[in-house]
């Protein structure tokens, strides 16, 4: 009986321990989603600015003209 009980213990703190390392991935993986969710937020903000001063530059001219030949004319 004994060495069941002492068996029981042994798999219990095996238990705990995978259980406090999923707790850690978890925690982990929430961290690097939040990440994720700012830098991507960024990033579009970033390029929504990047369009807007595109097309004032385009207003600017007074004209369409399409930046890539303005760029190769310089």
């Amino acid at each position: 009986m004994r060495n069941i009980d002492i068996t029981s213990l042994i798999l219990q703190m095996l238990s705990l321990d995978i259980l406090f390392k999923d707790y850690n991935n978890i925690d982990l993986m929430q961290e690097l989603q939040h990440q994720d969710k700012n830098y991507f937020e960024r990033i579009i903000k970033q390029n929504e600015e990047i369009i807007n001063l595109l097309k004032e530059r385009g207003d600017n001219d007074g004209r369409n003209s399409n930046w890539k030949n303005d760029w190769s004319n310089r």
